[in-house]
This record gives C-alpha cells, sequence and structure tokens, in this order.
C-alpha cells in the first residue's frame, strides 16, 4: 500500500468518471429498449446496498485494502487465494475496456492496427501507475472540468440542433416490467455498479475516512443519473432500434448535431471525451490490481506495472476476434462472473465479519 492521500473530491470525481466510463458508449441495457434509462436508474440503486457493504468493510479494516482484509477474515490460505482471483478479475475488467478503446478508435483513425492503438492507450497509462494513486487522483481532478462542461455543451447542443423527438420514448413501459428487472441484472447492474468493487482497492487512501460512505453515494447517484440520462437522450434522438443497433450509438447522435449550418461535426471532439472517460476508467482497474499484487505477494508495485499492463494488452486484443464476440462474451461475463466478485464474495465477507463482530461483544 502507498504512503498517499487522496481528498474527498478527488475519490468523488474517481466514482463519477468511473461509473460513466464506457458504459455511456455502448448501448447498455439495449434489450430494455426505450426503457434503457430506467433499467439503468434501477441498477443505480441496486448498486447502492453493494457500496454501503465495500463500505463496511472498509471500516471495520480501514487501513486495510480488499485483498489483506480478506485474508483476515477468511484466513491466510482461502483470504490469498481469493485475492489473487481479484487481481485477475480486475486484469480482465482493464482489458475489455481497453478493447472498448479498440473498437471506437478505428472509427476515426481508418486502417490504424488495433495493436497500434492499444500500444499508445497503454504507455500513459502504465506510467500514471508508475507516478502512484494521488498523482491519478490530481490528474482526473483536472479532467474532470472539461469532461463536465463537454457533456453540458453536448445536451445543449442537441437540444438546440432540434433532434429530439419525445415520442421515441414512448410507450415507456413496452417492453414490460419483467423485461426491464431481468435487463437490470443480468446487465445494467455489473456493469457499471457492480465495477465499484475496485474502489476497495482505494477507499484507504481518503484522508477524511468518515466521509467515505457520503462520498461514494454521492459519487454513484451523481454518475449514474448522468449515465441515464445521456442513455434517455440517446433514446429520443435515435429512437431504440438506431441505438440497439449501433456500434457507439453515442458518437452518431453527436454527428447529428447541426446549429445554423456552423456548429456542426462535433464527433471528434466528443471521441476524444469518450477516450478520456475509457482512460480513468481503465487506470482504476489496473491500479487495483497493481496495489494487490504489490500487497499479496510482497512486492514493489513498481516491479508488477510493465508484466501486468501486458497481461492487459494482449488479453484485450486475443480474448474476441471482433466487435461482435467482445460483445457477445460481455452478456456472459456480466451475468455469471461479476456477480460472484461484486455481490457474493464481498456479502460473505460482510456475513462473515459482522458475526465475528457480534461474538466478540458477546464474549
Amino acid at each position: 500500500m502507498e504512503n498517499s492521500k487522496i481528498s474527498s473530491y478527488q475519490l468523488f470525481t474517481l466514482i463519477v468518471v468511473f461509473v460513466i466510463g464506457t458504459t455511456v458508449i455502448f448501448p447498455l441495457a439495449a434489450d430494455a429498449k426505450q426503457a434503457a434509462w430506467i433499467s439503468i436508474l434501477l441498477a443505480m440503486f441496486c448498486g447502492l446496498p453493494l457500496l454501503i457493504i465495500y463500505c463496511y468493510l472498509n471500516r471495520q479494516y480501514p487501513n486495510l485494502l480488499l485483498t489483506d482484509y480478506c485474508k483476515k477474515i477468511l484466513g491466510k490460505y482461502i483470504g490469498t487465494t481469493i485475492g489473487i482471483f481479484y487481481i485477475l478479475f480486475f486484469l480482465y475488467g482493464a482489458s475489455r475496456d481497453v478493447r472498448d478503446a479498440m473498437e471506437l478508435a478505428p472509427l476515426f483513425l481508418h486502417g490504424t492496427p488495433i495493436s497500434a492503438i492499444g500500444i499508445v492507450f497503454m504507455v500513459p497509462i502504465l506510467y500514471g501507475l508508475y507516478l502512484g494513486i494521488e498523482v491519478i487522483s490530481r490528474t482526473i481532478e483536472i479532467f474532470f472540468v472539461y469532461l463536465v462542461i463537454t457533456v453540458v455543451l453536448m445536451i445543449i447542443f442537441v437540444f438546440f440542433s432540434d433532434i429530439v423527438k419525445l415520442e421515441n420514448l414512448l410507450p415507456v413501459l413496452e417492453p414490460g416490467w419483467e423485461t426491464i428487472i431481468r435487463t437490470t441484472i443480468n446487465e445494467a447492474w455489473m456493469a457499471p455498479f457492480g465495477e465499484i468493487i475496485c474502489f476497495t482497492m482505494i477507499f484507504a487512501y481518503l484522508n477524511k475516512p468518515e466521509l467515505q460512505l457520503k462520498v461514494g453515494i454521492a459519487g454513484v447517484i451523481c454518475g449514474g443519473l448522468v449515465l441515464a440520462f445521456i442513455h434517455l437522450l440517446t433514446i429520443a434522438v435515435l429512437g431504440e432500434h438506431i441505438r440497439s443497433h449501433s456500434l457507439a450509438p453515442l458518437l452518431k447522435m453527436v454527428q447529428k448535431i447541426d446549429i445554423a449550418n456552423f456548429i456542426q461535426r462535433l464527433d471528434a471532439i466528443f471521441m476524444i471525451w469518450l477516450v478520456v472517460n475509457d482512460f480513468f476508467k481503465v487506470t482504476i482497474f489496473m491500479y487495483a490490481a497493481v496495489i494487490g499484487g504489490a500487497t499479496i505477494f510482497k512486492l514493489s508495485k513498481n516491479l508488477l506495472i510493465i508484466p501486468f499492463g501486458l497481461i492487459v494488452f494482449f488479453t484485450s486484443i486475443f480474448f474476441t476476434g471482433s466487435y461482435t464476440t467482445h460483445m457477445a462474451q460481455s452478456d456472459i461475463v456480466l451475468k455469471y462472473v461479476y456477480p460472484i466478485f461484486s455481490v457474493y464474495i464481498p456479502l460473505l465477507l460482510f456475513i462473515v465479519c459482522f458475526i465475528r463482530q457480534k461474538l466478540n461483544k458477546i464474549g
């Protein structure tokens, strides 16, 4: 664990950008059709209990990371094994988001090999990991202003372009509550709100630990509301059918911006916005893996940056051969793998820790 501290505002910005991340790019909760934004809101509220569990565990072990207190709660051998699996989980999450960048960049960089895109994307991330969590937090604090201004301008330009058609949102509940709830559980809940488990590797650095839960809830709600609103806006502009079958519906919506034949073709600017979001999300995933590996294997985190970076890079290229298989794999992983790490294991840790605490009081 580093000897660093981050402020409440920096943690807030980290969480907001992480939640928006890459899930703003692709047609999240597509099965819910025009009610996708409702599915995202439900997923946000379902994510808050998970955050409460994560914060509870951190309060019991305030100076330890998830990979450390797994050993305290479940014993050395079981806890170490689970910690190693968490490192693999974080690396896999990072590789999926790197692949997202690889799928998006060719929309503008025609003919550029995805391997070249991946290298250019990964190098500054690895340098950020070398500098540490404090520098990463300060950097995202600076970029956060740009991200906020960009999304506000996007919303204003979309409305002034007169391309919003509210009838595309109707009938709102056509898919039915069963489909909406199923989509929430199988897809929107785990990505991005289940991925907040990454912050169990960062909470210990907060300079005011008592604000951990408040900042976490504020970050999740703020990020979730922005995410839901952007997807709602995308549906209103494109219609649910075009949104569901588009590689990057947000960019397609931005391409429609046209104010007096003067303000138009802004998709390149918003492409930068998307890449910055993706960059910081991958950085957080990678940091969780690197610092977790450092605590488990008793090594300097700097020794793990290059090997873990290579694992993420090659995994992002070879685990899926195309965008179609990338998204198909996502459906399976979100439904069957992510809940293990985001829900079941933290819930087990919570129960064991809670029971042990009560028994100690009785004793």
